[in-house]
């Protein structure tokens, strides 16, 4: 089990990765944010391991994850998680949070080749 510590808008959160065994919660996903104790749980991937149906970068596929729930938590910290301003609950949508963790490598990058970041 690997315990890491991080600020998010101003708040301490812990990002854990471990197993199903450990964490039950992993038993139907890869990761989950539990915002009452602002913990993320990333599953370690070792299940995975001599799978033949899993992906061949397990580890770039982790890092997705943990930027999902990184996504998740700045969410919830920011207080839009709770007020999706009436909107069918948009900041804790799925496919909208996976977007902004599978593309904010690309916009740091932009960013930082932009000089403004």
């Amino acid at each position: 089990m690997t315990t890491r510590k991080v600020t998010i808008l101003g708040e301490i959160w812990e990002m854990i990765e471990g197993t199903e065994a450990e964490f039950p919660g992993l038993k139907d996903c890869d990761g989950y944010t539990d915002s009452s104790i602002r913990r993320m749980v990333i599953d370690d991937m070792t299940k995975a391991a001599g799978d033949t149906t899993a992906k061949a970068d397990m580890e770039a596929y982790k890092q997705q994850v943990m930027r999902h729930e990184c996504v998740h938590a700045f969410l919830e910290e920011s207080g839009l998680s709770s007020s999706s301003a009436g909107v069918a609950h948009w900041a804790e949508n799925e496919e909208m949070v996976d977007w902004i963790a599978i593309q904010a490598p690309k916009i740091c990058k932009a960013f930082v080749d932009l000089g403004i970041m």
